[in-house]
C-alpha cells in the first residue's frame, strides 16, 4: 500500500442485492429519522446531561470554571479522541463527553454572552459524532461549530474549522478566541494575508480557521519540501537530511475538519483543483498569446468563425476562416503553426472577447491586474489564475502588461485533499438534495436538526415576466415600496454587472443605498452590519447569501423585519435558500420573493433548444404562475445532475490516476 493509504477515509457503500436490502432496512428507517431531525436516544441523554452539567458549573467561579475545564479536557484525552466502539468504556466516554461539553456551554455564556441552547448542543454533539448537520439559518451555527471545536481539541491534535472566505476566517476565529482561552487554548485565522514566517505559529495554534483553499496549498507546499515524505520514516529521513538553512513543514498533519457551510466548500468548490505553481518564465507562450490576439484581429466574426455561449460554449471555424489562419499563422512561434494549434491559440483570444466576461468572471484591479471572480460566491480569488494561456488572454484582450504562465508543481483536487482528513464533520442551513452525494464521495451522514422556533420567513411564489426591463421595473417598485415603508431591503443577484445596474438605477431615483460586491468586499463588514438598519437598501452578489448575519433591531421586526429580493433563480435552490435565509432568522418576521425572466440563464441552458425555440410561441402559458416555477425547478434539477456528474467523473479520474501513480504490495 501507499504511505497515503494510512490518511485516507473510505467512503461508504451499503451491500447491494434483495437480501441485503432487507437486511439494511432498519438502517435506511433510522437514516430517513435522522434527515427529518428525530435524534437518537443516545444524543437526547447526551444533552441532558450537558445541559444539566452546564447548570452546575454556573456556581463555579471565575478561576474554578478553567480549571473544571481543563481537568475534563485531560480526562477525555486520555480516554480516547473518539467514542470506544464497545465496552463499559464506551459508556464512560459519552458521559464525560457530556460533561465537558456542558462546562463549555457555560464558559461561552460567561465569556461571550451566548447561551447554547438546545439546537447548538445537539449540532455540536452529532458533529462530534463525525456528521454533517442541517441547521436552520440563523440557530447559531458559528458557535455550534466553536463547542465542536472546543471538544476535538481537547484530544491534542490539529483541528481545522474550514470557512468560505477569508472574511469569516477572520472573524469566527475572533470571536471564539476568548472561549477556548479559558482552557489555555488558542483560536487564530489563517488566510492569505498572513505572512510565510508566521504560518507555522498559526498552524501550531490548537483550533486553526482557514479556507479550504488556504488550507489545500499549505499542504502541498509541504508536500513539494518533504519531497513526499509522509510516513514518520520518511521524516525522520528527511529531518536527518535537512541543512540548517531550509524551511521547515508549516503545517500539523490533517486529523479533523470541521466544515463551516458544507454544502458551498464540499460541494460547490470540490471540482476545482488547486495547483501549485512555480515562477519560471514561459516567454514563449506569452508570444503565442500575442500573436494569436493579432491574428484574431484580422478575423471576422460570422464570416471567420462563429461563437455561442449557450447553452455551452462552441467556437467553430468556416473553411475561409481556418485559410485565413493558415494564411497568418507564421506569426506564430514554431510549435504552434501546426493548424490545431494555430486555431486553439487563436480561440483563446475569442474566448477573451466573448466567453469571459469583464464585472463577470473577473476584475481589473488599481493595479492592472485581472482578478478572477468567483460567481457562486460573488468573491475575488486573489492569487489565482486561469490556466493554457486563458489568464494571458484576458490580459492581452485588455491591453494589460502580459504575467508570465506559470509551471505546474503540484495539483491536488478538494475532493482528494478533505478524504485525507482522519475525521470529517461540519454544518449548513443548506444540506437538502445532496445526501447520497456526500455519503459516497466523503462517507459522511447528514443529520437534521429542527428548529428552535418555528419560523416566521413569508416567501412569495416567483413572479414572471417575458422581457428583464419588466423585471428591473418590477423589482425597483417593489423595493421602493419597502422603502417607503421604513423596511430594509437586501436585494441578491447573480452577476456583478446587475449590481452596477441596479445601484445607477436608484442613484438616478435618489435612493440611499449600499453595494456588495468583489469591488467593495474591503467594505463588507460596514455594510453588513448596516443592512438590518430602519430603511436601509443593500444590493449584493451571493456575497452576503452565506455567512452574513443581519442583525434587525427590535422595531424593525415589529414592522415586518428584513425583506430579500432575488432578482434572478440560481443554478441550485441550495443558494437561493441561503440568500433568503438572511431573513427572518431565530423566528424573526421577514419576507422574500423572486423574480424570473423567460430568457434567465438558467432556464435558457438548463433546458436548451428546444426551451429557446418555444418560448416566443408560449409565452403566455410558460407566464403562468404554476407552469414557471416548475420550469425553473426542472431548469435547477438538470443542472445540478449534470453538476453532480461531472464531479462523480472527476473523482472517478482522480483515483484511476491515483491508482495508476501508486505501487501496491
Amino acid at each position: 500500500m501507499t504511505s497515503d493509504a494510512g490518511l485516507r477515509r473510505e467512503a461508504w457503500h451499503p451491500p447491494r442485492g434483495l437480501l441485503a436490502e432487507r437486511a439494511w432496512l432498519p438502517i435506511w428507517r433510522e437514516r430517513w429519522r435522522r434527515l427529518n431531525g428525530a435524534a437518537t436516544q443516545q444524543t437526547e441523554a447526551d444533552l441532558q446531561r450537558a445541559k444539566q452539567s452546564a447548570e452546575q458549573a454556573q456556581g463555579l467561579s471565575e478561576q474554578a470554571l478553567p480549571e473544571a475545564l481543563k481537568q475534563l479536557s485531560q480526562r477525555l484525552r486520555f480516554a480516547g479522541a473518539l467514542v470506544p466502539e464497545a465496552g463499559p468504556e464506551r459508556r464512560a466516554w459519552f458521559d464525560l463527553r457530556a460533561q465537558l461539553l456542558g462546562l463549555w456551554c457555560a464558559s461561552a455564556q460567561r465569556v461571550l454572552g451566548l447561551k447554547a441552547h438546545d439546537t447548538q448542543i445537539r449540532a455540536a454533539l452529532e458533529m462530534h459524532n463525525g456528521h454533517l448537520v442541517q441547521l436552520a439559518p440563523g440557530e447559531g451555527k458559528t458557535l455550534a461549530i466553536g463547542l465542536t471545536a472546543a471538544l476535538y481539541a481537547s484530544a491534542g491534535r490539529p483541528c481545522h474549522v474550514i470557512t468560505s472566505n477569508d472574511y469569516l476566517a477572520a472573524r469566527d476565529a475572533e470571536l471564539m478566541a476568548p472561549l477556548l482561552a479559558q482552557a489555555g487554548w488558542h483560536a487564530v485565522s489563517v488566510t492569505s494575508d498572513t505572512p510565510p514566517e508566521a504560518l507555522a505559529t498559526g498552524y501550531a495554534a490548537e483550533v486553526v480557521y482557514a479556507t479550504g483553499k488556504q488550507l489545500l496549498a499549505d499542504h502541498l507546499r509541504d508536500d513539494l519540501l518533504l519531497g513526499g515524505s509522509k510516513d514518520p520514516m520518511g521524516r525522520r529521513l528527511w529531518e536527518m537530511k535537512r541543512s540548517g538553512q531550509q524551511s521547515r513543514p508549516v503545517g500539523r498533519g490533517l486529523w479533523v475538519a470541521i466544515v463551516d457551510e458544507a454544502d458551498s466548500v464540499l460541494i460547490d468548490e470540490a471540482t476545482t483543483p488547486l495547483i501549485i505553481s512555480s515562477a519560471d518564465d514561459n516567454p514563449m507562450l506569452v508570444e503565442a498569446v500575442l500573436a494569436g490576439k493579432k491574428i484574431f484581429e484580422n478575423l471576422q466574426p460570422d464570416v471567420d468563425y462563429v461563437v455561442k455561449t449557450e447553452p455551452v460554449t462552441d467556437i467553430r471555424y468556416t473553411e475561409p476562416g481556418k485559410k485565413r489562419i493558415d494564411d497568418m499563422a507564421f506569426m506564430l512561434p514554431p510549435f504552434w503553426r501546426f493548424p490545431e494549434r494555430s486555431q486553439g491559440m487563436v480561440s483563446l483570444s475569442i474566448m477573451a472577447k466573448y466567453v469571459y466576461l469583464r464585472d463577470r468572471h473577473y476584475l481589473v484591479d488599481e493595479e492592472g491586474k485581472v482578478v478572477i471572480v468567483d460567481e457562486k460566491s460573488g468573491r475575488v480569488m486573489a492569487g489565482r489564475s486561469w490556466s493554457h494561456g486563458i489568464h494571458q488572454a484576458i490580459e492581452a484582450m485588455e491591453g494589460l502588461e502580459l504575467s508570465s504562465p506559470p509551471k505546474t508543481s503540484a495539483r491536488m483536487t478538494f475532493q482528494v485533499f478533505f478524504n485525507r482528513y482522519h475525521r470529517l464533520c461540519g454544518a449548513s442551513g443548506t444540506l437538502h438534495g445532496i445526501h447520497g452525494e456526500l455519503r459516497q464521495t466523503y462517507g459522511v451522514e447528514v443529520v437534521a436538526v429542527a428548529p428552535r422556533v418555528p419560523s416566521r420567513l413569508r416567501i412569495a411564489p416567483w413572479r414572471p415576466f417575458a422581457r428583464t426591463e419588466q423585471r428591473m421595473q418590477a423589482l425597483i417598485d417593489e423595493l421602493l415600496a419597502c422603502n417607503e415603508r421604513g423596511l430594509p431591503v437586501l436585494v441578491g443577484t447573480r452577476k456583478l454587472a446587475d449590481t452596477e445596474r441596479l445601484a445607477q438605477v436608484l442613484a438616478l431615483r435618489q435612493v440611499p443605498h449600499q453595494v456588495l460586491n468583489a469591488k467593495h468586499h474591503a467594505e463588507e463588514a460596514r455594510i453588513v452590519e448596516r443592512a438590518g438598519q430602519w430603511g436601509a437598501v443593500t444590493v449584493s452578489t451571493n456575497m452576503a447569501g452565506r455567512g452574513t448575519d443581519i442583525m434587525v433591531p427590535p422595531e424593525v421586526a415589529a414592522q415586518g423585519g428584513l425583506q430579500v429580493l432575488m432578482f434572478e433563480p440560481h443554478e441550485a435552490s441550495r443558494i437561493e435558500w441561503q440568500l433568503y435565509g438572511r431573513s427572518g432568522r431565530q423566528g424573526a418576521p421577514g419576507a422574500a420573493a423572486g423574480f424570473v425572466c423567460l430568457n434567465d440563464e438558467l432556464l435558457v441552458q438548463g433546458l436548451g433548444k428546444l426551451y429557446v425555440r418555444l418560448v416566443p410561441l408560449l409565452t403566455p402559458l410558460l407566464l403562468n404562475r404554476w407552469v414557471l416555477p416548475r420550469l425553473v425547478w426542472c431548469a435547477q434539477a438538470i443542472t445540478q445532475w449534470k453538476a453532480a456528474s461531472q464531479r462523480k467523473r472527476l473523482a472517478e479520474r482522480e483515483r484511476k490516476t491515483a491508482s495508476q501513480l501508486s505501487f501496491s504490495e
